[in-house]
């Protein structure tokens, strides 16, 4: 296991500057979502550094098994670390290719990850193999970029400091914004009982200029703010601040709507 000084230095900065305010205010209301039995069997997918498994071990009881999947093995060594417990494994693997065995499990929880799969059809017949009869997927993906100030003010200013292609890279993360769509997706791959509903809060963080610099150290490797100079990543923290300032206050705090898809759907009790 890597000693933490080891770990790469934007997995870090993701758990520390992006997760005590930009997500960890959703993910009671996800563990609501995934309605855990005390002894359930959960898959938590694209688990990231372990924010929902960390949530999730409180509802449980001994009996329980909790199994975070990540491809990224970076973001699993840094969140082997966070969780020390024997309910809780993890798994290093293509969301497509899950590592466990044909109605093994009886809830699947996937915060903030589907947006991102490249054949999202794909990963959702994956978990339906993986999902007992019967057993709950619970999924959440941001709302419109248009409802989500944050994301937009990130892909405004990298379109106007780097370059188009920069700017819709860092939108991405709405991209399955429409609730539709994402109802639609769960329909097509052979869920049932599906509902999605949008929730929107207020996220807040003391120092919005602290926020965006927070933003950009948490970015992955090789994305294109690696290539902006320290000069350079300070224009686009003060282009994005411009662009929030109705959300900031006098004294520098940030209080910006957060908008969220949470959808649920069930594996056919009696698959034909």
């Amino acid at each position: 296991m890597s000693r933490q000084g080891d770990l790469d230095s934007s997995v870090v900065a993701y758990d520390r500057e992006l997760v005590p305010w930009l997500f960890e205010p959703w993910a009671e209301m996800m563990v609501d979502l995934v309605a855990p039995e005390p002894s359930s069997r959960v898959v938590d997918l694209a688990c990231g550094s372990g924010l929902i498994v960390r949530h999730l071990l409180n509802r449980l009881d001994e009996s329980a098994t909790v199994q975070g999947v990540d491809i990224d093995a970076a973001m699993l060594s840094y969140a082997a670390m966070t969780v020390d417990d024997r309910r809780v494994s993890w798994h290093e693997s293509d969301a497509a290719r899950l590592p466990f065995e044909s109605h093994s499990v009886d809830r699947l929880s996937c915060h903030q990850g589907l947006q991102f799969f490249p054949d999202r059809s794909a990963v959702l017949a994956e978990i339906r193999r993986v999902l007992e009869p019967g057993a709950r997927l619970a999924v959440s993906t941001w709302g419109l970029l248009e409802d989500n100030p944050w994301p937009a003010a990130l892909s405004v200013a990298a379109g106007r400091l780097i370059n188009e292609k920069a700017g819709a890279a860092m939108s991405v993360v709405c991209d399955l914004g429409d609730p539709v769509e994402l109802g639609n997706l769960l329909e097509a791959a052979g869920y049932e009982d599906i509902r999605v509903d949008v929730q929107t809060q207020a996220v807040t963080h003391r120092d919005a200029r602290a926020a965006a610099a927070g933003q950009l150290s948490a970015l992955p490797s090789g994305s294109a703010i690696d290539e902006l100079s320290d000069n350079e990543q300070k224009h686009l923290v003060a282009v994005m601040c411009e662009l929030l300032a109705d959300h900031i206050d006098a004294a520098g705090r940030l209080s910006v709507p957060s908008t969220c898809n949470l959808a649920s759907g069930f594996h056919p009790a009696n698959p034909t």
